[in-house]
């Protein structure tokens, strides 16, 4: 599957090039920048979604991850979670691997968070097994694998 690149807000990855993106809370030239940042990026199928969340107000990682999984648990309350940790371009994520079932789908769901001296980034990918579940999650990894934060003291030239 062909890849795109997203690059601004001060950070970079990729995600599948057929997969519609949408920027919520960015602000023109003439605004002050709002403190969170949120990037979608949906499959065509609409069964399969990412979102990268940038917080400039660098709350706690962990708190961050399980206040999208209090958000899960009260849409579908027998899920069921396991805690993850993980390493996203260099920085130590916490989260959790989520499973749930909704009209008759097994879907999964996985939430990553960490933070960076500028921001913490939460990481969402939720995909059904209507869907290519096992292409889905590949490209949940290829986000992860690929995210580089590119305003910070260690950027690449």
């Amino acid at each position: 599957m062909t890849s795109a690149t997203y690059e601004d807000n001060g950070i970079r990855f990729d995600y599948p090039a057929d997969w519609e993106l949408e920027e919520i809370g960015v602000s023109d030239e003439s605004e002050a920048v709002d403190e969170v940042l949120t990037i979608s990026i949906q499959s065509k199928s609409g069964l399969a979604f990412m979102i990268v969340t940038l917080d400039t107000t660098c709350p706690a990682p962990a708190e961050m991850a399980d206040q999208a999984l209090s958000a899960m648990r009260e849409e579908y309350p027998t899920l069921d979670s396991a805690p993850s940790l993980e390493t996203i371009g260099g920085h130590r994520a916490v989260g959790h691997d989520v499973e749930f079932f909704t009209m008759d789908m097994t879907n999964a769901c996985a939430i990553r968070c960490f933070r960076t001296p500028r921001r913490t980034v939460l990481v969402f990918g939720q995909w059904s097994d209507l869907d290519d579940e096992e292409e889905n999650n590949e490209q949940f990894e290829r986000l992860k694998q690929s995210f580089h934060e590119t305003d910070g003291q260690d950027q690449e030239g």
